[in-house]
């Protein structure tokens, strides 16, 4: 490509001289502008003033977390004396401007925050830019993040990177954040979703015409340089934090400690899991127990109740009663058989006695037994007449 040395730098040859303008900034659920807001912003330059905690940094941030990749720090005054790496825990970073942390405070369980939404609750924030050409065609780029409210690092909310040929409401987003943000949704609301932030840089500093012969990425990379540098008091920090790139070694290093808070966040998550699996593991035999009880109340609906003489239950009961009955009746009936054979039982022996009485009285007669007799009538013969004389006398 042919290029044209000009005062700021090279300029494509054939480039028609179209510039894109901001025109517009939407934020949803950004820092402390709670719900949508649109700000207008004016094609020859934007002054942006008010009082310490007004928002201005806030507004800055958007407009870096929207262009510029994950690692670089958002405005120097968000973050001012806090140490850690760029939008690190110690930084403020997606999850907290998701939130709109207000503070935080230590408690017996730890540290807590106060935040205006997602407070043991899902919430989603979203930041687009709408630019114009001078032949007034439209651009918007939009980020969006569907924040679980189990979050706690950028891994575990839901990102978005889409652009627009056109203008784009940010509230028309609200249907696909009612689905987590999932891509279906949000092409149906009129966006085209990029998988990653390659993809997505590449299309805006395509589109925008940022950084000659592709060198997108170190114009953007300067610019969130001066956007988020602290201030500058010698040549020598000006040299060093806006002219020299860091080292390789620094990425490398960067890297490896994203690598260890990945791990970590895993290992903290694999513990909270099985404490989770610990807790809920006895709700498979709760359950198993609280089917049975619904199969049981079930069945006892269907049979009825006993006050009615046609329902089924009514019906098991008076079976049940004649079934008691008529056992209590067999057993009745083999107690009456067993006392009549006691009976006949017993007759035959009296009967047996009899005879054998019959057979003493008659030995006892062949032996003289009616002397006996009669002497013992005579005897009490006597008696009475000695009395009947005693009492004469």
């Amino acid at each position: 490509m042919t290029m044209v040395d000009t005062l700021f730098g090279l300029v494509p040859a054939a480039s028609t001289g179209q510039q894109w303008v901001a025109r517009e900034l939407q934020l949803v659920n950004w820092g402390g502008y709670d719900g949508h807001h649109a700000v207008r912003l004016a094609s020859t330059a934007t002054l942006l003033s008010g009082a310490s905690g007004s928002g201005k940094s806030t507004l800055m941030d958007a407009y870096i977390a929207l262009l510029m990749p994950h690692t670089t720090p958002f405005n120097g005054a968000s973050n001012g004396g806090v140490v850690g790496r760029p939008r690190g825990k110690d930084q403020r970073n997606i999850v907290s401007y998701a939130r709109g942390k207000l503070d935080e405070s230590r408690t017996e369980d730890g540290t807590r925050e106060r935040v205006l939404r997602g407070d043991g609750r899902d919430t989603w924030s979203a930041i687009a830019v709408t630019w114009a050409d001078q032949s007034e065609r439209l651009f918007t780029a939009v980020r969006a993040w569907y924040v679980p409210s189990a979050a706690r690092t950028l891994d575990d909310v839901v990102a978005v990177r889409a652009t627009c040929d056109g203008a784009f409401d940010l509230r028309d987003l609200e249907p696909a954040a009612a689905q987590r943000l999932s891509r279906p949704a949000v092409t149906a609301a009129g966006l085209s979703p990029f998988d990653t932030d390659r993809e997505y840089t590449a299309r805006l500093h395509l589109t925008l015409g940022i950084g000659a012969t592709g060198d997108g990425a170190k114009a953007v990379a300067l610019l969130g340089r001066i956007q988020a540098g602290q201030q500058i008091a010698t040549v020598d920090a000006l040299y060093k934090a806006m002219v020299l790139e860091e080292p390789v070694t620094f990425a490398t290093a960067d890297a490896v400690v994203e690598q260890f808070d990945k791990l970590s966040g895993t290992r903290a998550q694999m513990v909270t899991a099985r404490q989770q699996v610990t807790a809920l593991e006895p709700i498979r035999e709760h359950r198993e127990r609280i089917e049975e009880a619904g199969e049981r109340l079930r069945l006892i609906d269907a049979l009825g109740t006993v006050d009615d003489s046609a329902s089924p239950i009514a019906l098991w009961r008076d079976e049940r009663r004649l079934g008691l009955l008529r056992a209590v009746e067999d057993e009745l009936q083999g107690a009456h058989q067993d006392a009549r054979r006691v009976v006949r039982e017993t007759t035959a022996r009296v009967d047996a006695a009899r005879s054998e009485l019959d057979g003493v009285r008659q030995t006892l007669w062949a032996s003289g037994g009616d002397r006996l007799a009669t002497a013992q009538r005579e005897l009490r013969g006597a008696q009475e007449r000695r009395d009947r004389a005693a009492g004469a006398r």
